[in-house]
């Protein structure tokens, strides 16, 4: 059989690990708010950055943020503070793993049930029980097989992927980095280099695109030689992919066609703070490695002892098939998932989940029944499952080595009386108020309604802080701002654009952008925006009669 060749770019067969370690900081960073492209490009602040514990969103942006902890690949804490939003990011080897904020629309619940996987009412029995129980929401959720666990399992990283995007649109407030982790109950962990693709393209103002690829007008791209993180560890779009193209030919940035404008600047910016492509005066080829994929490769694979000898053929063999792996029974892999999500905020009482007053005899009989249950051979075939099963295993034996020692057993006992101490002042003392966007949406209405548009304005514009990822608080704040004529138009149409952008399905984007169209006398254009608007809206809406009747 001939080895297959497969081609690989030169910015992937390089460890951005091992040579970004050499860029270190000399000085204390001081970036412009407009996002000094070429500070971010040297790679020289981020030393100095961890080295500072704390500044501001302005001078030292949230992406940058992100790179400097994930190139340090250790435990960190990120907190995050505008105006009365607060995030706080838990970082575990460089990987978020969790996120907490004050935002009412971020917790699990309320995110379920945007999502019209579980309903109000459901939510708040499930929210109840939770609550008077001390126990995190999804363990009651799967109890009550509201949620199987893999459904669960997927939520809890939907949610927290939509936490940890929401900063790319703070350009202003303050963050500070703790190496004073907590212990962390989360079985979450979110790629750096995929969220930072993800989160420039999505939410990202355009105006920070703009200004990043200005760097490359009439100038060429190139790929890098030394990137940050490995091209592999990125899941690329097919116009992401054909930015990478152009960069390996050398092209120039005013030659990728087939691209909308605001898309191509948010790829060029992704892959230049990467690290994965640069920009040349002139134009550099970068020629791709072929790499012989077979197992008896060598250094000289076409190298024989008789270079024109030739070979007897070989009579036809017959291939050998193996069987396929067994499947894991569902029922199990639901059992493994449940125990894999909640393992990491349990001690080992709960773990082995036995009592403190139990004899050493419970506790070896329930390890038992759990190292059967668990045992990563039982999983062969489903990698990923085997993986979570052995992880489970492993938390088990050592929970069993705590509760077999007396005086290890003893300490956990005075630990848990500790906790439940803490836990019923906390209790006591109310839960902090949250933010929820929902109500601030909903005041903007009626105070539009009442024809207050400053105070409209206000709650639109605190809502769209809380949710970046919502495009009809977007649009509201943008319209409500065009008409109190603080946002001319054209401005007010690249809002409502960038609103579509970061949510197809919002009515009001297309519908306003529709009534700007008309303001300024174009017809054709304000008609699609309207006719799009239409299609997504009930046809007796108040606004959707207007505008049409502002078209004619």
């Amino acid at each position: 059989m001939a080895p297959r060749v497969r081609e690989r770019g030169v910015a992937e067969s390089t460890n951005g690990r091992e040579r970004g370690a050499r860029a270190t900081a000399t000085g204390a960073p001081r970036p412009s708010p407009g996002y000094n492209l070429a500070l971010r490009m040297t790679l020289a602040p981020f030393d100095a950055i961890l080295r500072a514990r704390s500044g501001s969103l302005a001078e030292t942006p949230y992406p940058v943020l992100l790179l400097a902890l994930a190139r340090r690949e250790q435990g960190a804490v990120l907190a995050l503070r505008r105006n009365q939003l607060e995030k706080t990011i838990v970082f575990d080897a460089g990987a978020p793993v969790d996120c907490r904020s004050n935002i009412a629309t971020e917790t699990l619940g309320r995110f379920l049930v945007q999502q019209g996987k579980l309903a109000e009412q459901d939510h708040h029995l499930a929210f109840s029980e939770a609550t008077s129980r001390g126990v995190p929401l999804g363990e009651v959720l799967t109890a009550r097989k509201l949620l199987a666990p893999t459904e669960l399992y997927r939520a809890l990283q939907q949610n927290l992927g939509r936490k940890l995007l929401e900063p790319f649109s703070w350009k202003s407030g303050t963050w500070d980095i703790s190496y004073d982790v907590p212990p962390s109950g989360s079985a979450l962990r979110v790629k750096v280099p995929q969220l930072l693709v993800t989160g420039i393209m999505k939410v990202e103002p355009q105006e920070s695109a703009d200004e990043a690829a200005a760097v490359a007008r009439g100038k060429y791209l190139a790929l890098a030689g030394e990137p940050l993180f490995p091209l592999d560890d990125l899941r690329l779009s097919a116009d992401q992919q054909k930015v990478i193209d152009a960069a390996r030919r050398g092209s120039a940035l005013d030659a990728i066609g087939g691209i909308d404008e605001d898309d191509l600047h948010r790829i060029v910016y992704a892959l230049l703070l990467l690290g994965i492509v640069r920009v040349t005066d002139e134009p550099v080829y970068t020629p791709p490695v072929f790499v012989l994929d077979h197992p008896f490769a060598s250094a000289e694979p076409f190298a024989s002892a008789e270079p024109f000898a030739t070979a007897e053929p070989e009579p036809p063999r017959m291939a050998f098939v193996p069987p396929p792996p067994p499947r894991v029974d569902p029922a199990l892999a639901e059992e493994v998932m449940a125990a894999y999500l909640g393992y990491r905020r349990k001690d080992a009482f709960d773990m082995l989940a036995v009592e403190e007053t139990d004899s050493p005899v419970t506790f070896i009989k329930a390890f038992l029944e759990m190292a059967e249950k668990f045992r990563p051979a039982r999983f062969e075939g489903d990698d990923s499952m085997r993986d979570k099963a052995q992880e489970v295993f492993l938390a088990a034996a050592r929970a069993y080595s705590e509760l077999a020692d007396p005086e290890r057993r003893e300490a956990l006992i005075k630990r848990r009386n500790i906790l439940r101490e803490q836990e019923a002042a906390i209790a006591k003392g109310g839960a902090a108020a949250l933010i929820d966007p929902e109500q601030l949406y909903a005041n903007g209405r009626a105070m539009l309604a009442a024809g207050k548009l400053r105070e409209a304005l206000s709650s639109f514009e605190m809502a769209a802080e809380c949710d970046a990822q919502n495009g009809t608080y977007a649009a509201e704040a943008a319209w409500v701002r065009f008409q109190l004529r603080s946002t001319p138009a054209i401005t007010a149409l690249k809002l409502l654009k960038n609103a579509m952008r970061i949510d197809p399905g919002s009515a009001v984007a297309y519908l306003y952008a529709g009534r700007v169209q008309a303001i300024l006398g174009n017809r054709l254009e304000a008609q699609a925006y309207v006719s799009r608007a239409a299609s997504l809206m009930p046809k007796d809406d108040a606004r959707l009669l207007e505008a049409l009747r502002a078209i004619r």
